[in-house]
């Protein structure tokens, strides 16, 4: 399945220009197609992601592109290997809800930790009104496991606005905005998803 650089990913990369940015964190960067859109923009971008296998595909696409400039690493977003500071800002996009809500609050914090002063997050999570929330086994409140194809042993968890506040309770400025979208699925059945899109800066 293909998917296009998300609008919200142009934006940012907008302001991260007129911000002064250089240093760009892709976490849960999936097969690259942020991070290379964001190295084509000439910004230094360091890709990693909990998959082998994404990580293998997002080099080689670089590599075919001709893009030398892409850091790789394999990590688990709860724990960042980089020393505080390092970065000037983070994108996370559909990957950050993967995890009990404990486990979110850890890789916010790693995110924060790893961020300079005035660095920005730019990230998203699903919102308990969303067409999926409750499919699957809930292992704790809003979260499920089971049900989602392909991710049928991640855990998926919905937020409220209110959780996500307390989330990004270290940030100095935060900014959460519902975003709805409607698409068509297997056999043209229509679906509607509903996510927090979460701009924060440290």
């Amino acid at each position: 399945m293909h998917f296009s650089v998300l609008p919200k990913i142009k934006r940012a990369s907008a302001l991260f220009k007129t911000r002064g940015y250089k240093d760009i964190l892709d976490l849960g960067c999936g097969t690259g197609r942020h991070s290379i859109f964001l190295a084509k923009k000439g910004f230094n971008v360091y890709a990693t992601d909990i998959s082998p296998t994404g990580i293998k595909i997002a080099r080689k696409k670089a590599e075919a592109l001709g893009l030398k400039d892409i850091n790789f690493k394999q990590h688990d977003m709860r724990s960042i290997p980089f020393s505080g500071g390092f970065f000037d800002a983070v994108i996370c996009t559909w990957a950050i809800h993967h995890g009990t809500l404990d486990e979110i609050q850890k890789a916010i914090d790693e995110i924060y930790r790893v961020l300079r002063p005035n660095g920005m997050v730019i990230t998203d999570l699903l919102s308990v009104d969303t067409e999926s929330y409750g499919l699957g086994e809930e292992i704790e409140k809003n979260t499920f496991i089971g049900k989602k194809t392909i991710e049928e042993d991640v855990p998926h968890h919905y937020s409220t606005r209110e959780e996500i506040l307390r989330l990004f309770l270290a940030f100095r400025q935060l900014n959460v905005r519902l975003s709805t979208k409607y698409y068509t699925g297997n056999k043209e059945k229509k679906h509607v998803s509903k996510r927090f899109n979460v701009q924060a800066v440290k």
